[in-house]
């Protein structure tokens, strides 16, 4: 419980700070666009990490070993990637265009109509991540800081709430910089105690080959296809994730983009350390009866409570920084298309940043209430998550900045598809073929229809380099 009401007292310390900072939408929005390259790293690897690593990863690798670190086989790849197909257009175009978030620069590529559109998807996939953190932090609260799920789950979305929705991306920014360095070096301590709990990880390869050898080999449990499908949704679907684009605009400058995918890429391959070395240690000493496990999302909160009370709560910590991180992006990206995007479609004013911060409170109302009645593990939602986003915007954010002849009706068709073939698929998951991940279903269709419809529509759009 002192954990909770330090985070409380330091959550009300950066709304004060960020308050004070926060007077114009580019600062609420944009964190001033001030920013350089390792704190926009920093905060962007916590924003993108979330308690999905912490919690989720472990007990995925408990399920499928080696096929749950396909999802992560991916990260010396994205930074780059995401920096070069998206930053460099979005850095160039929000200076000169004064564009704020993802889904405005979806609007001033292809219209009012897209615009909106976006800014629903984004809603949509904002309400449904913020559900992941929800539902981690009543883990969280369960078996790491031993208090009441519930009471958990309210103060780190309460705190998370408070300090967004008064400071913006302005507290958000710092809060997250500061969330990200701990969870990194958190990470390190936690994955080097839980091999040496588990005798090293020679012991515990042996472990696991002599008691459950199917989580070993190149795809672990995972079926070939499902690994594959996960390496190749966590690969592209970087470029379409709204809360890693969003960082971007906090950039100063251009120039700022050639040392962040280095920033990203290090805080990355630090943090994912845990993701391996709790998942097999934790495996191990499962197979061998030193904890047990009642569901996947048991693994790490078992490994930590095998390592002893101090180990509880620093995982205490560095999840709740996790959750916090990823939180205020999202909160963050939903207020801003309620406030300043519909509006924008529908030719309205923008709303004030009074609206903001309500629209703030009432997402995090709403995801809290999905998270805490969802069944699903943390994992499996946080894939969801990810697969949405990746099925409603990858197509526009890679051929349609790119391609001249990509048009609003193209767009448009390709949004819509997406996240609706993606939602679909996903409420039939247990019967899909193994190979078949919902988010990458979605965004081929999306990227089929951007293209079939752009090329029977009549108007075409300039090229991005003339916006």
């Amino acid at each position: 419980m002192t954990v909770l009401v330090l985070v409380v007292l330091l959550a009300g310390v950066i709304a004060w700070w960020g308050a004070r900072h926060s007077h114009t939408a580019t600062d609420y929005f944009a964190a001033g666009r001030s920013a350089g390259a390792w704190l926009v790293g920093i905060a962007g690897t916590a924003a993108a990490v979330s308690a999905f690593t912490f919690v989720g990863g472990p007990g995925l690798f408990a399920v499928v070993g080696i096929g749950s670190l396909w999802i992560t086989f991916s990260a010396p790849l994205t930074s780059a990637l995401q920096c070069w197909a998206i930053g460099e257009p979005v850095v160039e175009l929000a200076r000169r265009h004064g564009i704020l978030t993802p889904q405005e620069l979806i609007g001033v590529r292809f219209g009012g109509s897209a615009r909106a559109v976006a800014a629903l998807m984004i809603v949509i996939g904002c309400v449904a991540y913020l559900a992941v953190q929800a539902r981690a932090a009543a883990v969280l609260g369960e078996d790491f800081l031993k208090v009441p799920g519930a009471a958990a789950a309210g103060v780190a979305l309460l705190a998370t709430t408070a300090y967004t929705a008064l400071g913006g991306m302005r507290a958000g920014l710092v809060a997250d910089a500061v969330q990200g360095a701990t969870m990194a070096l958190l990470a390190l301590v936690l994955a080097g105690a839980a091999l040496v709990a588990a005798g090293g990880p020679a012991a515990a390869f042996a472990t696991l080959r002599h008691a459950r050898p199917e989580l070993l080999g190149s795809f672990g449990g995972a079926p070939p296809g499902r690994a594959l499908a996960w390496y190749l949704l966590f690969c592209l679907g970087t470029c379409a994730q709204p809360h890693y684009i969003q960082k971007f605009f906090f950039l100063r400058s251009r120039e700022q983009l050639r040392a962040l995918p280095a920033v990203l890429t290090l805080a990355l391959a630090v943090t994912l350390s845990v993701w391996l070395s709790v998942g097999l240690a934790g495996s191990a000493l499962a197979a061998r009866g030193a904890i047990t496990l009642a569901r996947p999302d048991d693994l790490a909160p078992r490994t930590m409570a095998f390592l002893g009370p101090w180990a509880e709560l620093v995982a205490g910590v560095a999840v709740l920084a996790a959750l916090m991180s990823a939180a205020a992006s999202f909160l963050n990206l939903a207020a801003a298309a309620v406030t300043r995007d519909l509006p924008a479609a529908l030719g309205k004013p923008a709303r004030g940043l009074a609206a903001a911060r309500v629209t703030t409170a009432a997402v995090a109302l709403v995801a809290a209430a999905l998270g805490a009645g969802s069944t699903r593990t943390v994992a499996m939602l946080g894939i969801a998550g990810w697969g949405f986003f990746t099925a409603a915007l990858l197509p526009v954010f890679t051929l349609g900045l790119a391609w001249n002849g990509a048009t609003g009706a193209g767009a448009v068709s390709a949004m819509l598809a997406g996240g609706g073939v993606d939602i679909l698929l996903e409420l039939n998951r247990p019967h899909l073929p193994a190979g078949l991940e919902p988010g990458l279903a979605g965004a081929a269709a999306g990227m089929l229809l951007l293209i079939a419809v752009s090329g029977m529509s009549r108007s075409r759009v300039r090229s991005p380099g003339l916006w």
